[in-house]
């Protein structure tokens, strides 16, 4: 009996050890100053970051996730902590500004005309399927494909083949 005792309080002393304590949510939290000058956009959602620190495990977190994403601060920040209290776990929506430039210029010139009897492509769950107009409306065609399954889709969805 003695043994069963001591063996309970081993088990749940080490349990309690290994689990998360929630201790709050936090609208916004960051270890920089924020420019109210900057527009500031959501960069990632829900990601997670570990740390472990004798004094500042929740800044080193939202350092490390801050960096990750090349963000300025979180948002909707929930704060876990170990019950030995040197690990700090967050989940938050990382926020900052967009570093990446992208000058994308382009041109297309071809006119394509979609007629009744033509062959096109389109992606229906996932995947390209084939099939064939069958009719044709002012915003929508009509599209068969599988035999005699019919579905209408935008121009911009399907794409003209040359089968």
């Amino acid at each position: 009996m003695k043994n069963k005792i001591i063996l309970l309080g081993i088990t749940l002393s080490l349990a309690s050890c290994g689990s998360w304590n929630r201790i709050g949510d936090l609208t916004t939290i960051g270890n920089r100053n924020v420019d109210d000058s900057k527009k500031y956009t959501l960069l990632t959602r829900e990601v997670e970051a570990v740390a472990e620190a004798d004094a500042d495990a929740m800044e080193q977190a939202v350092d490390n996730l801050t960096k990750k994403y090349e963000g300025e601060f979180l948002r909707n920040v929930k704060v876990y902590v170990k019950s030995n209290g040197k690990k700090v776990k967050i989940i938050g929506d990382v926020w900052g500004t967009q570093n990446t430039l992208i000058n994308v210029s382009t041109e297309a010139n071809a006119k394509i005309t979609l007629n009744v009897g033509d062959s096109v492509v389109f992606k229906r769950k996932g995947k390209l399927t084939d099939g064939k107009i069958i009719g044709v409306n002012s915003n929508l065609v009509i599209v068969e494909f599988d035999g005699d399954r019919k579905v209408e889709l935008k121009y911009d969805e399907v794409t003209k083949t040359n089968k």
